[in-house]
């Protein structure tokens, strides 16, 4: 896709096939523009050359062309058939042939042989039930720490985060420095990965979404056989808030939240609509980041009023891609725009942090600092080493987890699943739920167990079971029998 780095096939479909509603429109002008003048400057030329081809003939001996009275249309076809299969020779080298092929004709027997469905788990919580504030950070990678920490940059881009993980909380890596998860096909953008990481399944690009883009017609149900983390914490009395800066209603996000735990939902049209924001107020996805820092606190600070236990999840939005979001805030230390704002987006959040253990409730309450997914900015690793494993950033606080074996692991973000709750001190007999695996175990990971790259294709593959019990309704299952 024009525009965009790191992308797969199955992330292209995923996009072509949800609602585009609640994203940045600037974006989605580039991606129209961009490669229709690209068109339209090989088309143009293509087009005129045709035209004289089959119109004109040229007479050797002969200094000037003799036009034809006759229009030769099967010049224009026999042209037309190789352009058509030039480009799908072209499409199909630029989206991966073994994606496409695996996505459509190939069959896996994953979900049959691993799948843990988690509503069979017998799940012990402690007697006081830990608090949870979860945050996706928006393509925040292991990558931006420096080179002597484990990432690519000459100059460490999340002090913040880097001193946290040494010092205080749990960093899961993929090397023996700092480091995270890695992306797999139905977890790389940020509604699937956050999918992925609150039921253990990553979602593929299928009928997840069976209705219109409304989001008040809520009817569609939105990945019907997950059983998630919400579902689970709202069973056991937590009150639980969705907090973003974005339409939540982009992707489907609103009704998976709704449907999978009942979360009370704070996006940008809930701060419009309480009067925190004016009605045209709207910057790059909705608002910045530092007013949902504020909307955090003031959230934190209701939830914690309550006698039961809360969850509040949130995602931040200021380094989506391209480039990031800068204010006038936003310092310029890098003089790159990227770099300085992935900076500002650490010291945002460990503010945050800062703030929560000044608050009574932050002793009973767990955090959990993830990104969704690997940045998709198009030139901010051109110079990154190929062999270079990039990953994607994940930090456990306030856990009462020791002597843990965070170093050399293979994971993804099917894996936060029963990690997340482990680290709320919830027994997971088996460690295991959905294609996740506790990493506070001593229990492989699939990634682990299978490969990497073999998982990788296993989950581009078809599968009969996903699609029969785990995307389609009980009573959808029953007429297809």
């Amino acid at each position: 896709m024009k525009g965009i780095d790191n992308t797969s096939f199955d992330q292209i479909l995923f996009t072509m096939t949800q609602p585009i509603r609640g994203s940045d429109s600037g974006q989605i002008i580039n991606y129209i523009i961009d490669p229709l003048l690209e068109a339209l400057l090989i088309t143009v030329p293509l087009v005129t050359l045709l035209y004289f081809a089959t119109t004109c003939s040229f007479k050797f001996g002969s200094r000037y062309l003799q036009r034809s009275p006759h229009f030769s249309t099967k010049k224009v076809v026999f042209v037309g058939l190789i352009g058509l299969v030039f480009g799908i020779f072209l499409s199909g080298k630029e989206m991966g042939y073994a994606d496409i092929k695996a996505f459509y004709f190939e069959h896996t027997n994953l979900y049959d042989k691993y799948y843990v469905d988690p509503q069979e788990v017998d799940l012990e919580f402690p007697e006081k039930k830990q608090n949870l504030v979860y945050i996706f950070l928006e393509s925040m990678e292991s990558s931006y720490f420096s080179k002597e920490l484990g990432g690519i940059q000459e100059h460490n881009l999340l002090p913040n985060f880097a001193d946290l993980a040494q010092n205080e909380g749990i960093n899961f890596s993929n090397s023996n420095k700092l480091g995270g998860m890695l992306q797999i096909p139905g977890a790389n953008q940020t509604a699937s990965s956050m999918v992925a990481q609150t039921s253990g399944l990553p979602l593929r690009p299928s009928t997840s979404l069976n209705s219109s883009e409304s989001s008040e017609e809520n009817s569609a149900e939105y990945f019907p056989g997950a059983y998630s983390l919400g579902e689970i914490l709202d069973e056991e009395g937590y009150n639980q808030a969705l907090l973003m800066g974005s339409e939540a209603e982009f992707a489907g996000r609103d009704k998976y939240f709704s449907q999978h735990g009942d979360y009370d939902i704070r996006d940008y049209h809930w701060a419009v609509e309480t009067g925190r924001i004016p009605e045209d107020y709207y910057v790059w996805w909705g608002y910045e980041d530092r007013k949902l820092v504020d909307y955090a606190k003031e959230t934190l600070n209701e939830l914690s009023q309550e006698e039961e236990p809360f969850n509040l999840t949130m995602l931040t939005v200021d380094t989506h891609f391209e480039d990031g979001f800068a204010t006038e805030d936003t310092p310029d230390l890098f003089g790159d725009q990227y770099s300085n704002v992935i900076h500002d987006s650490d010291k945002q959040i460990s503010q945050l942090l800062e703030w929560m253990k000044e608050q009574p409730f932050y002793e009973d309450t767990t955090v959990v600092l993830v990104g969704d997914h690997l940045t998709m900015d198009s030139d901010f690793f051109d110079s990154v080493d190929p062999n270079y494993q990039r990953s994607v950033f994940n930090l456990f606080l306030n856990t009462d987890k020791q002597n843990v074996r965070n170093r050399n692991r293979q994971f993804s973000a099917v894996d936060m699943f029963p990690t997340t709750l482990s680290a709320l001190g919830v027994e997971v007999p088996e460690d295991r739920m959905g294609l996740g695996v506790n990493l506070f175990s001593s229990q492989p990971t699939l990634t682990e167990q299978l490969g990497y790259d073999r998982f990788q294709n296993e989950l581009m593959k078809k599968s009969d079971f996903y699609n029969e019990k785990l995307m389609q309704t009980k009573e959808e299952g029953e007429q297809r029998e």
